[in-house]
């Protein structure tokens, strides 16, 4: 929930509850489970819509992640009445050969969007391919952050996660989520820091450059499990990689951050039997 403090940040600070980054052209379709799932279903979210410019709009929160009637027990679509939803505690996951991401990210002009109304900050990206799963390119729709980290690991969430989401050219959501620790100082972090809008404003700043690989940990063993968006309409057929290994934010920037941006971890959602693979 946000804090009581958000009526007075000052101008440039963000007053969204989560970070988000956002591709210029994405598709439309489908996928399948050893490779991510070639089919999403009847609730398929179609990506393209994410990238259409936003103008400036005013404030209104769609849901909220507190108790009440926009809480997450009153979220619609198939939030609650879906089977494969997101997030999920880590438990037990079976071993197996699948180390088949390519990361294929590269630098990119900050050009930052405060879409209050969604959570989240829109950093806009040129159409390109930046993942790849065994053959199948991906691109970069988004990033955000959660605070906490919304998948745990035998009962652990870490203080806070990044989460890239991903389309194929048939809008087959794959999301990366990593966890965030305490540590040194991220560069990327504190470039989006410096550079937020106001509320439903865009801000660009050019010669300025970010890269999702600084929000990547050296390690990139992962778990990974189909699930569900974690938003409304939390649309399912969706792959989550959950990345085993933290990286590392400053006290300051987690301090920065959660001061205005927290609980916006949505609850654990129940396994169902679903399989969950660990890279080995």
């Amino acid at each position: 929930m946000v804090s009581d403090d958000t009526t007075r940040i000052r101008p440039g600070v963000l007053l969204v509850l989560c970070f988000s980054i956002v591709a210029v052209v994405i598709r439309t379709g489908a996928g399948q489970i050893a490779e991510p799932p070639e089919r999403v279903g009847e609730h398929q979210h179609h990506g393209h819509h994410m990238n259409v410019p936003m103008g400036e709009e005013a404030c209104g929160a769609k849901y909220t992640y507190t108790q009440g009637s926009q809480g997450p027990v009153h979220w619609e679509g198939v939030c609650g009445s879906g089977k494969m939803q997101a997030p999920i505690d880590i438990r037990h996951a079976e071993k197996l050969p699948i180390n088949n991401l390519q990361f294929l990210y590269q630098p990119v002009d900050v050009d930052v969007i405060n879409d209050c109304n969604r959570y989240r900050l829109v950093i806009r990206f040129p159409d390109n391919e930046w993942l790849r799963v065994g053959k199948k390119p991906y691109f970069l729709s988004e990033l955000h952050f959660r605070a906490p980290g919304e998948n745990a690991v035998n009962g652990s969430r870490p203080p806070m996660s990044i989460q890239l989401v991903h389309l194929s050219p048939e809008s087959q959501f794959l999301i990366i989520e990593v966890p965030v620790v305490a540590g040194k100082e991220n560069r990327a972090m504190r470039i989006l820091l410096e550079h937020v809008p106001a509320p439903g404003k865009e801000n660009k700043v050019g010669g300025v450059k970010i890269s999702s690989t600084d929000f990547l940990p050296a390690d990139r063993s992962f778990y990974r499990f189909p699930g569900s968006l974690t938003t409304p309409i939390c649309n399912e057929g969706v792959m989550w990689y959950v990345m085993k290994n933290p990286i590392e934010f400053s006290e300051a920037q987690i301090a920065e951050y959660t001061k205005y941006y927290h609980d916006t971890a949505r609850p654990l959602q129940p396994v169902n039997g679903r399989p969950v693979a660990e890279s080995q």
